[in-house]
């Protein structure tokens, strides 16, 4: 089974965002106005840009197994000089497509991607990763064994991580935790006949489908002040999050995001 992600990077159109949810199917021009505001700040995409390098891009560089397809959805709307910044990022690593839109959904811009790369939804197991998250680097291979052993079984599949490794460097709450969840957006995978993943909610898609959770190996989350959540003392709490020693943190980079020290 091929092995698929797809990311957002600052895609302007109907998303999932918190920040700019809708119920209408076309969003009108104030809305996208605001939401292109939002998404291109300069700040906003600074960040975005450095923790897609450093993060994201380095772990797939990472992966043990290097045969995946990312494909990157971003906006032609996106100020010239951070398109060419992206452009030239995602040059560098050989698995990644990165196409431009117009303002469109995520997933009808997926669709157009899985077209043109004559991808077939059936036999793709597709995870999703945001622009500043990333991957334990055997995350590809142990995916793509579970996948093999329950296609056979299941039209419909989701499968995740068990673990994340929450790093927050903005917010009420800085420091480095574990949070012992199951279907966080980073890496959360599904296997489906004609959907794409941005058609479900991450946790719950997990309640819809029959669901496979890996353990032993953990997603990496970053939050600097510029995500569309907020964390706080609040937030760690209701989450059940633990906070992680230097000696555990420093353990569990060299065990899962080994690429964190060279970057």
């Amino acid at each position: 089974m091929q092995v698929v992600g797809i990311c957002r990077f600052s895609l302007l159109g109907k998303g999932d965002w918190k920040t700019f949810a809708t119920p209408d199917q076309t969003p009108d021009a104030a809305f996208l106005e605001a939401q292109a505001k939002a998404l291109f700040a300069p700040d906003r995409l600074e960040a975005r840009l450095k923790s897609f390098e450093h993060i994201t891009l380095a772990s797939l560089a990472a992966q043990t197994d290097p045969g995946f397809t990312f494909i990157v959805l971003a906006s032609k709307l996106m100020p010239p000089d951070y398109r060419r910044r992206l452009k030239a990022l995602c040059a560098a690593a050989p698995q990644v497509c990165l196409r431009f839109f117009e303002p469109v959904t995520a997933y009808a811009a997926q669709r157009r991607v899985f077209r043109e790369l004559e991808l077939s939804y059936p036999d793709v197991l597709q995870f999703r990763l945001d622009d500043d998250d990333g991957l334990c680097i055997d995350f590809i291979e142990r995916m793509k064994a579970a996948a093999d052993s329950a296609a056979p079984e299941h039209e419909i599949f989701t499968l995740s991580m068990r673990g994340v490794m929450f790093c927050s460097s903005g917010g009420a709450a800085p420091g480095t935790y574990h949070w012992p969840v199951d279907f966080m957006s980073a890496g959360a995978a599904i296997r489906h006949p004609s959907k794409s993943i941005y058609q479900f909610g991450h946790f719950g898609m997990a309640q819809r489908f029959p669901a496979i959770v890996l353990t032993g190996g953990m997603a990496l989350v970053s939050h600097n002040g510029t995500n569309d959540t907020a964390f706080n003392a609040h937030v760690v709490r209701k989450r059940a999050m633990e906070l992680m020693g230097p000696q555990e943190a420093e353990e569990a980079i060299a065990r899962h995001f080994p690429f964190l020290s060279t970057t």
